[in-house]
């Protein structure tokens, strides 16, 4: 019987991390299905989903534990919540820029879990603006708004956190899948 799996690890970035993990997988039978990965910080992290024979589990798992200068960890496949479905939730774009400081991620998702909000994919960086050179805080966002959520309460809400911390916030449906 196959099983899917979460497969998380972190280590030194360096080539050959992802060919490793992806020997190891391979070796035990196991099917890459999906992942992302990123370097960040001298590190190199990712997520993947595996698709593997039930009876080889065990056996990958001690392989992918054994792997030197990796931290790795195994966890099956389990379904969304029926509150995070897409039947119960719309996808919505979350953009955010502004000076960078202390607390803007705090601020901004403390209101989002205030309405139930889950993030489902976010990337974040700081980079120099171009004009001033002043770092701004760089927040891109996919989230999950479950329905009946009053859209227009929420964004008053954001724009109030926008105005105290001198940032744009833009809030809008997802046009993609």
């Amino acid at each position: 019987m196959s099983e899917s799996l979460i497969v998380s690890f972190i280590g030194d970035d360096r080539p050959g991390v992802v060919r490793v993990i992806a020997d190891v997988v391979a070796r035990h039978g196991g099917s890459w299905q999906e992942s992302r990965m990123s370097g960040l910080g001298g590190y190199f992290s990712g997520t993947a989903r595996i698709l593997i024979n039930s009876d080889n589990l065990d056996a990958l798992d001690q392989s992918l534990q054994a792997l030197e200068g990796l931290t790795c960890i195994i966890r099956p496949l389990r379904q969304s919540p029926p509150d995070q479905t897409d039947e119960t939730t719309q996808k919505m774009k979350l953009d955010i820029v502004g000076p960078d400081r202390p607390g803007i991620l705090q601020d901004v998702t403390s209101e989002l879990v205030s309405y139930g909000i889950n993030v489902i994919d976010m990337e974040t960086e700081v980079r120099p603006a171009s004009m001033s050179g002043e770092l701004n805080f760089i927040a891109d966002a996919l989230v999950g708004v479950p329905n009946g959520v009053d859209i227009e309460s929420l964004d008053s809400q954001l724009g109030a956190i926008a105005r105290n911390l001198g940032l744009d916030i833009l809030f809008e449906e997802f046009a993609g899948e």
